[in-house]
């Protein structure tokens, strides 16, 4: 798998993947239907997103294809902590590409961004999400809810957690 930063060219991709509400409906990002429009004005935002540092979107990206097969973010929230989140298309879950662009992702915060937690956070419901958080090492933290401005609902969500292994549990 390689990850790499988003580019317009993505957007049909994009919308055929996140487009599906199989996919779409585990995200509170993603509205529904979703379309190549939203996709470009998605992307045109990641990019900036990724410029100001504020936020990191990357392509998740078959090695043999050269497929396209999902997206992983990682957000600041501040200085020490990070937030990561993932989606992957149909066709390709539970092949190990989520386990493997999360884990990626929480040593990008630790290593590079010297962050002391990296965060994530998922429907209860969806297993496939917090099996492979907790195959990163995260641990399960709080029940907590969110707005979905996409679903315009809030949601329960499952927050779990690591913490950088020399950083202690200060946070």
């Amino acid at each position: 798998m390689i990850l790499r930063p988003l580019e317009l060219t993505d957007a049909p991709r994009i919308a055929e993947l996140a487009g599906d509400w199989e996919v779409a409906r585990w995200t509170l990002d993603i509205p529904h239907p979703y379309d190549r429009t939203m996709a470009r004005d998605f992307i045109a935002w990641a990019q900036e997103e990724l410029s100001s540092q504020r936020r990191y979107f990357f392509a998740l990206v078959a090695r043999n294809s050269g497929d396209l097969v999902g997206i992983i973010s990682l957000t600041r929230n501040g200085a020490d902590e990070g937030e990561i989140g993932y989606w992957v298309g149909r066709p390709y879950q539970g092949k190990g590409y989520a386990r493997e662009a999360a884990a990626v992702m929480i040593a990008l915060a630790f290593d590079a961004l010297e962050m002391r937690r990296v965060v994530a956070a998922c429907r209860p419901d969806n297993e496939p999400s917090w099996r492979v958080m907790e195959h990163c090492g995260m641990t399960y933290v709080e029940a907590t809810q969110r707005w979905s401005m996409a679903r315009r609902e809030t949601f329960e969500l499952s927050l779990y957690a690591i913490d950088r292994p020399d950083a202690g549990n200060a946070i």
